[in-house]
């Protein structure tokens, strides 16, 4: 009798074991099953089930496998693995993400940012405040904006550009920072003008800066004499800002010479901003590359030009003989070391008497340097520089011609300064030319004509 209670028992034990089983290999199989229709191979499946992730998938997770078969895999990073689903194997990159930020962290980034934008931030200082980010982001600012202008403005500047979406703004506030501008100095120049703000905010780092436009009687037309004048004469903000209102600075007959007999610098580097003046030399072999030849309707001598400044300008003679119905056209341009150094030697003899004292030599070596460069010193070697004249005149009259007119007002929107302006002889070194003109490029250009700024100016403030 016991005998065949231990038998019924013993039935039923084995019954119970082998339905279990079976449940465990139907259910095994079931869900090996779903896991195959998802893409997944027997090798991928086998891995899931290795870090029990078999039951936390619903499609092909083609990321998790990258990171499960990665040699940065880290399983305590799985969670993060899981979340931050992409295309690309970003194993090591989510490894970093992860030290930086927590799973919680990484969960509220990724409610409005994607993929690439979340990986991104591991080039950047982490968030201090994940909520004014969020904010900003939501606003329309780039998550890079988003990111600098959180940690780094107080929440007061923060509301003004949660007012209004200004990409431009946050940009410019931006690279002031990135010079080494305080939030307190750039509010300054943003209260200062809107336009100040935006114009100059790819400016040099200057120490200077906030005692000159916190003084009232500021004037940005003299911001780099402002700093000139405190560098030679090692004085204040507000002593500079004073004299130099008043003209102290200025020199109505320079002596020309004695922009030569200062330190000299070497120019090897071509930009379309690039100085070239009396200390600022190039050497004897530079060529610019570029040089192309300007069709014979817009120039009277054959000499080329750099392809740029040559397309600008035929663009902007033509828009001048539209308006006042007068042709533009190009006395000289391009000009080599060589060149100028034997029309420099042909205009002093020209302006020398045949018979004269080595005095009299000098003196009139100083006239020429009001108005002609030596070799190395010209802007003619750049290939964009240009001397103008109107068709039926000479380049010594274009003063008198409407086209000078029409091209004192115009040409900053196709490139071009007037190099050599009035009353600005101290500063460039040259006497006012009404016919040499220098191709920059549009943008710096029309800053120089907004806040009449020699190139010397803007080489001081941005080069």
């Amino acid at each position: 009798m016991k005998n065949k209670t231990k038998i019924k028992i013993l039935s039923v034990i084995v019954a119970l074991l082998t339905v279990s089983l079976a449940g465990l290999i139907y259910l095994s199989f079931f869900k090996d099953s779903k896991l195959k229709a998802m893409g997944y191979t027997y090798e991928q499946i086998k891995l899931l089930h290795q870090y029990d992730l078999s039951d936390r998938v619903d499609h092909y997770h083609q990321s998790l496998l990258y990171a499960l078969t990665s040699k940065d895999f880290d399983e305590k990073n799985i969670e993060y693995y899981l979340l931050l689903e992409s295309e690309m194997d970003y194993t090591s990159i989510i490894n970093q993400l992860a030290v930086k930020y927590d799973l919680q962290e990484c969960q509220t980034l990724f409610q409005f940012l994607d993929i690439h934008d979340l990986i991104s931030l591991n080039d950047y200082p982490k968030i201090e405040n994940l909520n004014n980010f969020e904010t900003l982001v939501l606003c329309g600012y780039t998550p890079f904006s988003a990111l600098t202008l959180t940690n780094q403005v107080d929440d007061e500047t923060l509301q003004l550009f949660t007012i209004e979406l200004n990409q431009q703004k946050a940009d410019n506030y931006i690279s002031y920072l990135q010079t080494g501008y305080s939030p307190e100095t750039i509010n300054k120049l943003h209260t200062l003008s809107v336009d100040i703000f935006n114009d100059i905010a790819e400016i040099n780092y200057f120490e200077q800066l906030d005692a000159l436009i916190s003084n009232s009687k500021f004037k940005i037309n003299n911001l780099a004499r402002y700093i000139w004048y405190m560098d030679q004469h090692d004085c204040d903000a507000d002593r500079a800002v004073n004299d130099v209102n008043k003209n102290l600075d200025f020199i109505e007959d320079p002596d020309f010479e004695s922009f030569y007999q200062r330190e000299i610098t070497i120019i090897n580097e071509f930009s379309l901003t690039m100085l070239v003046n009396k200390n600022h030399q190039l050497k004897s072999d530079f060529v610019p590359e570029d040089l192309i030849d300007v069709d014979a309707t817009y120039r009277q001598h054959s000499q080329p030009l750099y392809q740029e400044a040559a397309e600008a300008f035929v663009a902007m003679s033509d828009a001048c003989l539209i308006d006042v119905d007068r042709r533009m056209m190009i006395y000289s341009g391009y000009r080599s070391y060589e060149t100028e150094e034997s029309l420099y030697q042909t205009i002093i003899a020209a302006n020398t008497p045949e018979e004269t004292e080595s005095e009299q030599d000098e003196t009139e070596t100083v006239i020429v340097d009001s108005f002609a460069s030596r070799a190395g010193a010209s802007e003619h070697q750049t290939g964009l520089a240009i001397d103008v004249l109107q068709k039926g005149y000479s380049h010594q009259e274009f003063h008198e011609c409407r086209s000078s007119s029409w091209m004192e007002k115009h040409a900053h929107e196709y490139g071009y300064i007037l190099r050599y302006p009035k009353s600005r002889a101290f500063i460039t070194g040259y006497y006012y030319i009404s016919y040499h003109y220098r191709y920059v490029g549009v943008k710096p250009a029309t800053i120089m004509k907004t806040y009449n700024w020699t190139l010397e100016e803007y080489n001081l403030l941005f080069n």
